[in-house]
């Protein structure tokens, strides 16, 4: 027995693990699950209980991986490009099924088991349960339920293979396995770790401030060097000011807070308020953002960027971060070329008229943006992925300037289309022209000031 790097229980042995007791356990696992799901058809209870008597864990040997990492495990591996120039990533989130409850299709008890006989199951079975909206937002590789944590994290910058196990020493590093980037710090946006037991829904994001905390701690800060919270500012400024202020005192990496504007009827499961910037609730609960010295990130959709411009103009004292570019959507029934064209006026007009807002130059490998890239059967490279991004980063640098963008990997919802080390040496290719100066700006230094991040 033992504990993996986020203290779950990890399994270990070997051939032992056969015995006759194992396989009543294995059977009672079997009970387990089957009581635990919803309706299924008699073919997926077949295949799945075939799954399970050929479980790898049982016989000691590694886990299954995921369609998702063997898909990212396909492409080449990639050597990271300029090595040496420093890296905050300023998003990116982390979260895991076996211990975070967002209204699985099957109980977290069943994600347990399932995950130490044969994770693969788990993706069909969650994607199934879901919403055709749910479907298309997390793809057929299901990334919520996909656990991502800081081992997870630390492997995809250190451009190793995914596993259950510890990061391995240095001495241990696969022979001839390319390095990653020069990730010095990162910034963990909130990633729905909802506390049941809160007092009130602004308190929601306490349980996830100590998970942020925690992971700063194992790792020395390196990860979650900063935590932007999700308090909803719709529940009025008596409710959300006392949550503010015990975010602040209970998390020392706590530097602001998310509430997604986003909203495009039937388009996504996300889909925020209407008109979000304009209620009068949510006003008068970001003024405290001001008096506290927090920052304010949302993500939203490329036709509703004037309502990001008017909430800025009415909080010029404000830092506004519009995560992933303001998303131009580009899935179907919308075209991407036509919402590419629609969304460079209004990132110019939104750069000119708010000097208080920035923008997070990420997003790009999400499904949102329509490029497809998660269809293919083996992951695009850092040269093409810089050729189709490209005029999208570029049009924000010429608009907001060097000053206010920031390079963020949006991990692991992007990671549907490429590799945690292609995706920053695709961002490099895009600026390689650039002064060092600017480069350190848009990779690192920028993160740093904005957030006011203390690296270890």
């Amino acid at each position: 027995g033992g504990q993996d790097v986020n203290g779950n229980e990890a399994l270990h042995g070997g051939a032992a693990r056969t015995s006759l007791s194992v396989h009543k356990n294995n059977l009672l696992f079997v009970l387990c699950w089957a009581a635990s799901i919803s309706s299924s058809t008699i073919q997926r209870h077949s295949e799945c209980a075939m799954g399970l008597i050929f479980s790898r864990s049982l016989y000691g040997l590694p886990r299954q991986k995921y369609a998702l990492e063997i898909f990212i495990d396909s492409a080449e591996v990639e050597a990271a490009i300029d090595p040496d120039i420093p890296i905050i990533d300023p998003h990116h989130h982390l979260w895991d099924a076996r211990t975070q409850d967002k209204g699985w299709p099957i109980s977290r008890f069943a994600i347990n088991i399932l995950y130490k006989l044969n994770p693969r199951l788990l993706v069909p079975l969650m994607h199934s349960g879901q919403d055709a909206r749910v479907q298309k937002f997390v793809t057929k590789f299901m990334w919520p339920a996909v656990p991502y944590m800081d081992n997870e994290m630390l492997r995809d910058i250190e451009n190793l293979p995914q596993s259950d196990q510890p990061l391995p020493h240095e001495s241990e590093r696969p022979a001839g396995r390319p390095r990653g980037h020069d990730v010095q710090g990162t910034v963990l946006v909130e990633s729905g770790w909802d506390d049941p037991h809160a007092p009130s829904r602004a308190f929601m994001a306490v349980q996830e401030a100590s998970v942020a905390k925690a992971v700063a701690s194992r790792t020395g800060g390196r990860l979650c060097t900063g935590f932007i919270a999700h308090v909803p500012l719709t529940e009025g400024i008596d409710a959300v000011r006392p949550a503010l202020k015990k975010l602040i005192d209970d998390c020392p990496n706590f530097v602001g807070i998310r509430h997604a504007m986003a909203h495009r009827e039937g388009m996504f499961p996300l889909d925020g308020v209407p008109k979000l910037a304009y209620d009068e609730k949510f006003r008068s609960s970001f003024a405290a953002l001001k008096e506290l010295g927090l920052t304010f990130d949302t993500w939203l959709y490329h036709d509703q960027i004037h309502d990001l411009r008017d909430l800025a103009l009415a909080f010029p004292d404000v830092t506004i971060i519009c995560d992933h570019m303001a998303y131009p959507v580009g899935i179907p029934p919308y075209d991407r070329a036509k919402a590419f064209e629609e969304w460079k006026p209004l990132m110019k007009e939104l750069a000119e008229v708010c000097p208080n807002v920035v923008v997070k130059l990420s997003g790009l490998g999400s499904v949102v943006l329509g490029f497809g890239f998660e269809n293919r059967s083996v992951p695009p490279n850092s040269e093409e992925l810089s050729d189709a991004w490209g005029p999208y980063i570029r049009h924000c640098i010429e608009c907001f300037g060097v000053d206010r963008c920031m390079f963020a990997s949006n991990f692991p919802v992007d990671k549907v289309s490429c590799s945690y080390t292609a995706l920053f040496n695709a961002f490099k290719r895009i600026v390689g022209d650039f002064s060092d100066d600017d480069k350190k700006k848009l990779f690192h230094s920028n993160a740093a000031q904005i957030y006011g991040l203390k690296l270890a």
